[in-house]
């Protein structure tokens, strides 16, 4: 293939992502790493990269997309296939990266019937974690929203017949993880490790489709190593504020025992971001007396990144844990609970992060102030963080996606 052949080929690849909200940088793990991608791959390899997305917000298009769409499947499903083809054959599309919306892959797949297009499943989380969502205290949770008549009583039915309905929606879950992979033409994952478990959680065995790609950085810059020794006494949480995944009552309980011993007296705990959970937490600190915490709301992450010195993470699952990341390329030493499959593909304990067994509390707790108190082995940490996160930046995961989307599917 010729130098000119190739490089029309690139300037020709068009990607339309599809994801259930409207794609902006600061909205969430998946959003982010969505405009990490496409935008990479818009600078490296001259793609155009297109939008698809269910839920409006009002915010301006990211510059990364050439445009967007606004689409939500009905409850006619030729008008849908009939949409959707149309936006496919009009922009020329080469890919639908669709991020992690299995029970529309089948639909993608009908729209894209008879044009080159192909479709590929990116999931964005650990396989079969959606089911910790299912728990009787979230559902309880909902009690709270605005429903209409019809949708509080499914509300009601499935808090009486809870048992059942969990069962039956696991039951349809693991139906969909199964269908979703053998109808898209690639199923792409964060970690090596996934592999089995979404096998596992669909019950099949074949493993054909499966590609893995980890998430890529979500900024394209590194903290100078010469910054690390301006860092500020602050141990901080960037997440989601809700309980079932992130535990974050777990986080203020550890937080709370470390700040009994005398030499954390300097140190504060900031956390970083919003959720349903938030009047919880408050209430939680005010009634424990939780001293040297600050909630800080939605905020750019950047500017705490760069002031604090440990990251805190304390979820019960995690697909791949991008502020983990995040927290090392910006110099912040992480740690964090061996509860899922990649975590150990982004940390090596005691050397760019630590690790502690799940439940081990008390362990947590003594490495926290193993780093609090001991700042050369800090220093030594977070200059190792910055090496490692070089692994996942943006041009390296774009270049994955280059491949494979290179590739004969």
């Amino acid at each position: 293939m010729s130098f000119q052949t190739q490089k029309n080929e690139i300037f020709n690849m068009n990607i339309l992502f599809y994801t259930h909200g409207k794609v902006y940088a600061t909205r969430g793990g998946t959003e982010r790493t969505t405009v990490s991608v496409a935008s990479a791959l818009t600078r490296q390899y001259g793609c155009r990269c297109f939008s698809l997305y269910e839920a409006e917000e009002a915010v301006e298009k990211e510059k990364c997309f050439v445009s967007e769409f606004r689409w939500q499947a009905g409850r006619d499903r030729q008008k849908d296939v009939k949409t959707l083809h149309r936006i496919i054959v009009e922009n020329d599309i080469d890919y639908i990266i669709d991020q992690g919306i299995f029970i529309n892959v089948g639909l993608l797949c009908e729209a894209a019937n008879n044009t080159p297009c192909r479709v590929l499943l990116a999931h964005h989380y650990e396989p079969g974690a959606e089911t910790l969502y299912m728990s009787l205290r979230s559902h309880w949770a909902k009690r709270h929203n605005k429903m209409t008549v019809r949708r509080k009583c499914r509300w009601l039915f499935d808090l009486i017949f809870y048992p059942y309905s969990k069962h039956k929606y696991v039951k349809t879950l693991r139906r969909t993880y199964r269908e979703a992979y053998f109808q898209a033409n690639r199923v792409v994952l964060l970690s090596q490790g996934f592999i089995k478990s979404y096998q596992e959680f669909g019950k099949f065995n074949d493993n054909k489709k499966f590609s893995i790609i980890p998430n890529s950085l979500s900024f394209n810059e590194f903290l100078s190593t010469d910054d690390i020794i301006t860092k500020q006494p602050t141990v901080l949480i960037v997440s989601r504020i809700e309980e079932v995944h992130k535990r974050l009552s777990l986080a203020l309980k550890i937080w709370m025992k470390v700040k009994s011993h005398p030499e954390a007296q300097r140190w504060s705990l900031k956390i970083v971001g919003t959720g349903n959970d938030m009047p919880h937490y408050l209430n939680m600190v005010k009634r424990y007396g939780i001293p040297d915490v600050v909630f800080e709301g939605r905020q750019n992450p950047i500017p705490y990144y760069k002031e604090a010195s440990i990251f805190m993470m304390t979820s019960r699952s995690e697909s791949w844990g991008l502020t983990l990341t995040e927290a090392q390329q910006m110099g912040v030493v992480p740690i964090a609970f061996d509860t899922y499959a990649s975590l150990r593909e982004i940390i090596t304990d005691g050397h760019d992060g630590v690790v502690i067994e799940e439940g081990d509390v008390d362990g947590y707790v003594n490495r926290m102030l193993d780093l609090i108190q001991d700042h050369v082995k800090r220093q030594r940490m977070a200059k190792q963080a910055i090496a490692s996160s070089y692994r996942f930046s943006q041009d390296r995961i774009a270049e994955m996606w280059w491949n494979l989307l290179s590739s004969p599917l």
